[in-house]
């Protein structure tokens, strides 16, 4: 009789395993599976484990859960420390379930607290499978989002727009960058000194770098968690002050540059 444990990891759980610094992501569900394989004196001849796996592949689509199938036979066991680390879906745990009924070996999941292939046990866990089939969606989704915020709360760059201020590093972590810091913080100060807008854009804003007074508003607004309305132009205004934008002046003079202009006047 061989005894084997499996468990696959999902592309973002692997990547977060990577970037731990323990490295012991699932140290917790090996230990339960060692702990769980002692009650039983049980040796366990050999680990399999799948890598980078998305959570919707198959087991039979996976390298080391295909080596699993042609390692086992009759009488072996297989122990899980959770049912979504060998299967994809309830669907999929029942198909494992006949699958290794009918090659004669056991399937134990250590959350479960049992061997799922047992006949009294297996009809409990197919009612249970049919029940949560509706949930295998969401459990994964919150699974992601649960990884998502870790790798979040240890400063990485998940996309989307860039926060000003900050520029990503090559190692994905979101860094301080000083240019804009400093044009933020100056930003900022014209704003307590009670300058508008348009004044702050004016000082902050250089032929090569300019910024408008919309993104000023925008920066002080995400500094203080403030909401920008934006008010339309009032219909009954329209058109009334188009004529200061007109140039009615003849340019009647011959001139080279603007300062020789004002020397003229």
């Amino acid at each position: 009789m061989a005894v084997y444990s499996y468990y696959r990891t999902s592309k973002l759980e692997y990547s977060t395993k990577i970037e731990c610094e323990d490295e012991l992501l699932l140290e917790s569900e090996l230990l339960a599976v060692q702990t769980y394989c002692l009650k039983r004196d049980w040796y366990l001849s050999e680990t399999l484990e799948d890598k980078d796996i998305d959570w919707s592949t198959l087991f039979r689509d996976r390298l080391n859960a295909a080596r699993l199938i042609d390692l086992i036979s009759v009488g072996d066991i297989v122990v899980c420390s959770k049912l979504e680390r060998i299967a994809s879906s309830s669907v999929e745990a029942l198909e494992l379930v006949d699958l290794f009924r009918a090659r004669e070996v056991q399937l134990h999941i250590v959350e479960l607290g049992g061997d799922i292939t047992h006949m009294g046990f297996s009809l409990q866990f197919t009612k249970a499978a049919e029940l949560f089939s509706t949930l295998d969606k969401r459990k994964s989704t919150e699974r992601i989002k649960s990884v998502k915020q870790l790798q979040r709360n240890k400063g990485r760059y998940l996309g989307g727009s860039r926060p000003f201020g900050y520029m990503i590093h090559e190692n994905g972590r979101l860094i301080e960058n000083p240019l804009e810091q400093r044009l933020l913080k100056k930003i900022l100060e014209l704003k307590r000194a009670g300058k508008s807008l348009r004044s702050i854009s004016d000082a902050v804003s250089t032929p090569l770098a300019p910024v408008s007074f919309k993104t000023v508003g925008e920066l002080i607004a995400a500094k203080y968690n403030g909401e920008i309305e934006y008010i339309p132009f009032p219909e009954h205004l329209k058109g009334k002050y188009q004529y200061l934008t007109i140039a009615e002046k003849v340019w009647d003079y011959q001139f080279i540059n603007v300062a020789q202009y004002l020397n003229l006047l």
